[in-house]
């Protein structure tokens, strides 16, 4: 007899241990973020981006480009709980003369790349101290006026 009690124990543990697994997070905690920025009043451009970068040792920090002056970050890529330093940056698009010489192509070295003047201010972008919390109760719903 105790050999069958042992047996059904497991056998219930065992369906537990489904159950619980079957109920774990496939995201791992992360959570979806969301938003919208705005420069002097108005969306800020296509392709400005929104940094979040982890505050609490956090493993996960990224990157969004901003579209119609919105951005969405989905739950699979998403931030964990806590909070996060924001930074936005946005080229202005325009590319300068090659200041090593004006007969070559723009950008370092004679290439292709675009130099472009950052239009979001210093305390938006490098020196930035504005700070999100992504919670796990969410809506984690961030939008940003920048002056």
């Amino acid at each position: 007899m105790p050999v069958v009690v042992r047996s059904a124990t497991a056998a219930t543990l065992a369906a537990v241990a489904l159950v619980v697994a079957g109920c774990s997070d496939p995201y791992g905690s992360r959570m979806e973020v969301a938003g919208t920025v705005k420069l002097k009043g108005h969306p800020i451009k296509d392709g400005a981006l929104v940094e979040f970068a982890p505050l609490e040792n956090q493993d996960t920090g990224v990157n969004a480009v901003i579209t119609g002056g919105a951005f969405s970050i989905p739950r699979q890529n998403g931030l964990k709980p806590g909070n996060y330093l924001v930074r936005v940056t946005a080229g202005d698009g325009k590319t300068p003369v090659n200041p090593v010489d004006v007969d070559s192509p723009p950008g370092p070295g004679g290439g292709a790349n675009i130099i472009s003047k950052d239009i979001v201010p210093p305390d938006w972008n490098r020196n930035s101290k504005q700070q999100v919390t992504v919670t796990k109760e969410g809506p984690n719903k961030f939008d940003f006026n920048i002056p």
